[in-house]
């Protein structure tokens, strides 16, 4: 592309620590995830739960 410089350079500007905070915060929320997920397995029937996995890995099989 032909654009000027100075538009590059904002274009291309990276703040670190905003992306070591991003870093930071996704990493809490999956670990927060996590732990939700493995609260709502240990409180639902493994039928339930079970199913689920078999449908979500049966529509993966489906989709290749």
């Amino acid at each position: 592309m032909n654009m000027p410089k100075d538009i590059w350079e904002v274009l291309m500007k990276i703040d670190i620590e905003e992306l070591k905070k991003d870093k930071e915060t996704n990493f809490k929320e999956r670990l927060d995830f996590i732990d939700r997920y493995v609260e709502w397995i240990k409180a639902t029937p493994n039928k339930v739960w079970s199913k689920q996995h078999k449908d979500f890995i049966d529509s993966a099989f489906q989709k290749s």
